[in-house]
Order: structure tokens, then C-alpha cells, then sequence
């Protein structure tokens, strides 16, 4: 049997030295086709998620009204104290949740510490050596901006939710 019977056999191994091409190139194009598509998804979900964040943790909202120090220290109830990322913040009753956001400051965009508090009654909060005391009247929230406590009012919050 000689290579040109082998060659002309259905389903016979080509043995005359010509070689695939382009075989690759389709697997490759495939592969695009399918992964582009999700990694967009993903990218714009990812997007979407920090935007819901942004909006989240947000200090649009109604200042907290201040109280002063001895109105917080004549309160019957013992105060609850934490701190986080060198602020101390101490709440007379609820919750509170911590993170790490940006907002804009003094020099630019910068990640400040945001606190989230349900029900606290009342709140003093204590960095860099400036003190402010807060009487609010539900949720509030509190972010160290430029150094300095800023509070504002919030909607209801369920924090671990």
C-alpha cells in the first residue's frame, strides 16, 4: 500500500505534509465572543453596585442638631462608646455601622470614616481634639470631613440588612 491509498481512504489520516489552519483562530474568536459579553455585564453591574453605594452612604440630608456637652453628660442613661479609624463616637442608645468612604475635601477626593446610627438619641464625637455633641432626633449619620465631625439626619435605618 502505498501514501496515496492511505490518503484517498474516508476518515484516513492526511499524511502529505498540509497542515490546519486557522483552527485556533476560531477557538480564540469563540472565546472573545463569549467572555466579552460577560465581562461587560459584570462592569456595568460593578458600576452600578458603587453608584448605589455613593448614593447610600451619601451626607445629603438635614443637619443633626446640636446639643451641648453638659446636656449629654445630664443624660440618665450610660453612654456607649466605639472607635474607629481615630474617632471616638459615643451614642446614648442604637446601633451603628462603619466604614470607609470617599468624599469630596480639601485637596480633592479623599477616603474619610462614615458611621451609620440608628436611634442614637444622642451622640458626641471626638477627633483630632475638636469635640461636637448631637441630639438626633432618629437616624443619623457622621463622617470626619477635612478633620472635622459633620452630621446629618437620616431616613430610618436597619443596619445588617
Amino acid at each position: 500500500m502505498n501514501d496515496a491509498e492511505i490518503v484517498g481512504r474516508p476518515g484516513a489520516l492526511r499524511i502529505d505534509g498540509r497542515t490546519r489552519r486557522g483552527g485556533w483562530l476560531l477557538w480564540a474568536a469563540l472565546a472573545v465572543a463569549i467572555t466579552a459579553p460577560l465581562l461587560g455585564y459584570v462592569v456595568i453591574k460593578q458600576r452600578e453596585a458603587g453608584a448605589a453605594a455613593d448614593a447610600y452612604w451619601s451626607l445629603a440630608g438635614t443637619p443633626c442638631p446640636a446639643m451641648t456637652q453638659a446636656a449629654f453628660e445630664a443624660r440618665p442613661r450610660k453612654p456607649m462608646t466605639f472607635a474607629f479609624d481615630g474617632v471616638s463616637l459615643v451614642r446614648g442608645a442604637g446601633h451603628l455601622e462603619c466604614t470607609h468612604r470617599t468624599y469630596p475635601q480639601a485637596g480633592g477626593e479623599r477616603e474619610a470614616p462614615v458611621c451609620d446610627f440608628t436611634g442614637p438619641i444622642a451622640l458626641a464625637v471626638s477627633v483630632g481634639g475638636k469635640q461636637a455633641f448631637y441630639a438626633p432626633p432618629g437616624s443619623a449619620r457622621v463622617a470626619v470631613i477635612d478633620g472635622a465631625p459633620v452630621c446629618v439626619q437620616r431616613p430610618p435605618t436597619r443596619v445588617g440588612n
